[in-house]
């Protein structure tokens, strides 16, 4: 049974990206964030660049984490890109860009609309909770 039909997410209910939505939808995450590089950093890894364990420092918080080195370039780099999330960037991708620049921090539509200037939190709610998952945004587990 889907997340989806446990909660009625509203415009303040936070969503995530749920790793294990891929392993569950036999869908390649790992390609799937690869396709969110930049052009410089894609093809930086297309050429060999080792995907590795970095740390990762939070510029708000101080708080390190270990990421890979492909999250790492979505972090440090590829998200201050403006083709990042661009005015024709879909709303999915957006979220999931968005989600992956905030280190898979849970945001509200309320909050993602903030940052997405181009849509509002209904919009983003409506098309999160229409009931298919798509790319493993869902609403994230709260106490």
């Amino acid at each position: 049974m889907s997340v989806l039909t446990k909660v009625k997410p509203t415009v303040d209910t936070p969503f995530h990206i749920e790793w294990d939505w891929f392993r569950r939808n036999a869908v390649d995450g790992e390609l799937l964030i690869r396709e969110q590089l930049c052009a410089e950093c894609r093809q930086a890894f297309d050429e060999g660049k080792p995907v590795e364990e970095v740390d990762w420092i939070d510029p708000d918080t101080g708080e390190v984490f270990r990421v890979d080195s492909v999250r790492e370039a979505i972090l440090s780099h590829c998200q201050w890109k403006p083709e990042y999330i661009s005015p024709t960037t879909p709303l999915v991708t957006a979220v999931f860009r968005t989600l992956l620049a905030a280190n898979n921090t849970p945001l509200s539509p309320r909050e993602l609309a903030q940052r997405l200037v181009r849509w509002d939190a209904q919009t983003i709610l409506a098309v999160l909770s229409r009931g298919d998952v798509k790319w493993g945004i869902m609403p994230a587990d709260t106490p």
